[in-house]
């Protein structure tokens, strides 16, 4: 039998046994005894993921929900609403046959264990590859599994550990899509595989995933013979797909005005972050096999050497090549479409380790054919020597993700200090609709297993909510909740750039959580307990040490309250750039307490006058359902859970958006209730996917006729495959060009590029680049940080003018951390060119907003002295 030739069942064997290989390259990483052990996970985000699995397997989708209302968290978010379903669907079915902690530990790592077999069953079944050429592209996607440079970018063992497990399932489906994808517009058939399999698929499991794969199919369009025809596969694909996701799809699009947007820009200080030491031979390899091919390919008689290859190998390099090239340049263009540029970047070593890995193992096939037989069982000898020693480089790179398996699958009963807390348990529990608890950030909170592991005590405590999550970018009260977060914590996690937080305040804190219906605080660090053991304001309830759980005292507030118009006026506002001014309201002592903010574009209702003995009774909250009755109708009454779209009166009445994204209700009835329903464009998404499953059946029908009325096509066109000349090169030579434009006008780059400047004390020139770096970055927390130190530069510059016109525009237009130094400078400023009446007003906002600052008491010093 000449090599690489197999009668199928053999070839079914082999590629079972690279499935469990590759499976078992994954699983022995992490531990098997520990992936198998009844221990609940933690680690990372897994710890805060605990709560969202649990409430899916064993309540939400047993009876029928895909996405729902969790009030556990953040007073309120809709959970999948923002996020992606198929990885929880799948612990969902392990949990059918294993206990619950197996099944989330499989499932989580499920995508990564299985990606070595995506990449070959892609590569043989799919593009129908040689299989000495598809082991290479295994073995090149296995540095980046195990590669430990990064634990957040997404993708890798190291970040699977730390939570992104979604991740990983996107990127088994995107290789398979795009696989897929290649193999339909050569042949065209089965695209609607593509796109109700695959595509729904990848899109289900993460967001990059089908960013990436859906523009990389835009490379057929620069098949210029075939343009018409790859357009009409492209439209029908991707509208199948888009109609199969109508109905959890379609309303996170329309919610997305309703997110805060995930652009946390991580700035790449040198070459190696992008190249971690894995992926080099990877990238070596190659580049040196194309210098090979090069060179064989000008050699006599190249042409019928390559013709005879029997594969369209370098074609699906190219494409996927390409297709690497565009998660790059994702990468660059992230910060200015509002995501993060890290999560593209995975996609350059997924699938330039897979270009690699096969023209790698092209070159060693091209190679050994122009070899004589006698010889060439020695350059396969020499072959499986590499790969072994291949292997062995990228093993030795392993050394953080054993240790950080045996943390997270040993599980949280095995934390001394998680044994320590839950014996707080009993006092900290309530119910789902009873005040919520609020805990300081500690990163000592490790120890527990993770930083967030208290976001999961809601399993812990008889449903109580609390107020931190997860998904805090869906969260419409995110911002307030971690400004209230930061005024109770030594060390505040601060986690959504655009809304920067504050600093401890214990009596600011008081009031915000006596708003936000919290009315218990568990603290650890030694400086913050002492801090609230001193406070008037507070008392103790219990402790385990280092745990304690203090509540908040003259706590009044109810899940529903009338609004007092005596202390608390209403302040009608519009509804453009709500989240941003309800956030700076929440900040302001002054405006906090007279005023409570509505956000509604049109006339404002008359309200009725409550009478003085009027109350709100039988309030109950379920998960779908909020019910109560008032004697106040016409009246408006603060219900303490955050707003969404898909809460609707199903009583007479208003219902708007107040406060930092709450619900406010003016009821005509004496009995109010809201239900969690769907809007317009939820049902019309249900609509979609109906359509789209009605498609789908039609394809398949027809496809089966075609094939039952025509005779047999070869499943393959020859060279069918992308590229096919000359004009496919524009789309890389596009992206190039693309990825340099962006590159350079990076508003990040400038930002640095600026400092570099400060720090050379060039602050005229610093102060240029500031100021362009303001006028490209997007978000109010970037934008304020690049026009505070345009202004500083400005200072430092000696251009007085200059740097109060941008401090006056900062305090004008802005609200976050350089606020108060602002106000003080530009105070300071204002006094120095003779404008006492302009600096009066700034330090009576400085004292006011800010009384324990230390820009605030540097103020008084100087005017004491």
């Amino acid at each position: 039998m000449a090599w690489g030739t197999w009668n199928p069942r053999q070839a079914l064997a082999i590629d079972c046994a690279v499935a469990v290989l590759g499976a078992l390259a994954v699983a022995s990483v992490l531990g098997i005894e520990f992936l198998l052990c009844g221990n609940l996970p933690t680690g990372g985000d897994t710890a805060s993921h605990l709560l969202y699995v649990w409430t899916f397997v064993h309540e939400l989708l047993p009876r029928g929900y895909l996405t729902a209302w969790m009030p556990e968290v953040f007073g309120g978010f809709p959970f999948l609403s923002y996020y992606f379903p198929l990885p929880f669907v799948a612990i969902a079915g392990l949990a059918a046959v294993l206990p619950f902690a197996q099944a989330m530990k499989l499932g989580m790592f499920a995508a990564a264990m299985a990606l070595p077999a995506a990449a070959w069953w892609g590569s043989v079944r799919l593009l129908g590859m040689p299989r000495r050429v598809a082991i290479w592209g295994v073995l090149g996607i296995l540095p980046f599994l195990w590669q430990e440079q990064h634990s957040i970018w997404g993708g890798n063992l190291l970040s699977t550990l730390a939570g992104e497990f979604a991740y990983g399932y996107g990127a088994l489906f995107a290789v398979l899509t795009l696989c897929a994808w290649q193999r339909a517009i050569a042949t065209e058939r089965h695209w609607w595989l593509v796109a109700a399999v695959l595509e729904v698929a990848t899109g289900a499991s993460h967001g990059f995933a089908l960013l990436v794969t859906g523009f990389a199919t835009t490379a057929y369009l620069f098949d210029a013979p075939r343009f018409l025809r790859n357009l009409r596969l492209l439209v029908l694909g991707h509208g199948l797909a888009f109609l199969l996701l109508g109905g959890w799809l379609w309303p996170m699009m329309e919610m997305h005005a309703l997110t805060v947007p995930n652009d946390a820009f991580f700035e790449v200080r040198q070459w190696r972050e992008l190249l971690p030491a894995g992926m080099e031979p990877v990238v070596g390899g190659g580049l040196f096999a194309a210098m090979v091919l090069l060179a064989s390919a000008l050699l006599p008689g190249a042409g019928h050497r390559f013709a005879q290859s029997g594969t369209d190998a370098l074609r699906h390099v190219a494409f996927f090549a390409v297709s690497t090239m565009l998660a790059a340049v994702g990468f660059l263009a992230a910060g200015l479409v509002g995501l993060a540029n890290i999560r593209f970047f995975p996609f350059v070593w997924l699938l330039g380790g897979l270009a690699c890995g096969w023209l790698w193992g092209y070159a060693c096939m091209h190679v050994a054919q122009a070899l004589p037989a006698a010889i060439r069982w020695g350059w396969h000898v020499l072959g499986l020597a590499a790969a072994v020693a291949f292997i062995g480089h990228v093993a030795v790179g392993i050394a953080v993700a054993p240790d950080w398996g045996l943390w997270n699958h040993s599980g949280l009963e095995a934390k001394p200090q998680w044994n320590r807390l839950s014996t707080l348990f009993p006092a900290m529990s309530g119910p789902p609709d009873g005040p919520r608890l609020l805990f300081e950030h500690d990163p000592a909170n490790h120890d527990l297993g993770s930083t967030r592991v208290l976001e999961a005590l809601p399993m812990f405590l008889g449903g109580r909510p609390v107020l931190e999550g997860l998904y805090m970018e869906s969260a419409l009260l995110g911002p307030a909740i971690y400004q209230l977060q930061s005024e109770v914590s030594r060390h505040p996690s601060s986690p959504l750039a655009r809304f920067p937080s504050a600093s401890m305040d214990l009596e600011l804190a008081a009031e915000h959580m006596r708003f936000l219906y919290a009315n218990d605080v568990l603290v650890r660090h030694p400086e913050t307990v002492s801090a609230f053991a001193a406070s008037p304001l507070f008392t103790p309830v219990t402790s385990a040490a280092p745990f304690h759980v203090f509540r908040v005292r003259d706590f009044h507030t109810h899940l529903v309250d009338l609004v007092d118009h005596g202390d608390q006026v209403l302040r009608w506002e519009s509804r453009r750039r709500w989240m941003e001014n309800a956030f700076a309201w929440f900040r302001s002592r002054s405006r906090f307490a007279r005023e409570l903010p509505v956000f509604h574009d049109g006339v404002p209702p008359t309200l009725a006058t409550a009478a003085p003995d009027a109350r709100i009774h039988d309030i109950r909250l379920d998960r779908h359902r909020i019910a109560w009755k008032t004697h106040a109708v016409g009246s408006a009454h603060l219900l303490r859970v955050a707003w969404h779209p898909r809460w609707q009166l199903a009583t007479r009445g208003e219902l708007f958006l107040a406060g930092p994204g709450l619900m406010l209700v003016v009821p005509q009835e004496a009995s109010v209730v809201l239900e969690y329903g769907h809007t317009p464009i939820g049902i019309a998404g249900m609509v979609g996917t109906a359509l789209g499953l009605a498609g789908l059946a039609w394809a398949i029908f027809a496809q089966r006729r075609q094939r039952v009325q025509h005779a047999p096509q070869p499943c393959l066109a020859p060279s069918g495959y992308w590229p096919r000349g000359w004009v496919a090169m524009l789309w890389p030579l596009l992206l190039v060009v693309l990825g340099v434009t962006l590159h350079v006008h990076n508003p990040e780059r400038l930002y640095a590029k600026a400092w570099v400047a400060m720090r050379a004390q060039q602050f005229q020139q610093a102060a240029d680049v500031f100021d362009k770096a303001f006028a490209l970055r997007r978000g109010d927390a970037k934008q304020e940080e690049a026009l505070f130190w345009a202004a500083k530069a400005a200072e430092q510059a000696g251009l007085p003018a200059r740097a109060i016109k941008r401090y006056r525009l900062l305090v004008r237009d802005f609200h976050g951390y350089w606020l108060p130094e602002s106000l003080y400078t530009l105070s300071t400023l204002e006094a120095q060119a003779g404008r006492t009446e302009q600096a009066i007003p700034l330090r009576h906002r400085l004292r006011q907003e800010y009384p324990h600052n230390r820009w605030t008491q540097r103020m008084e010093q100087e005017l004491g002295q």
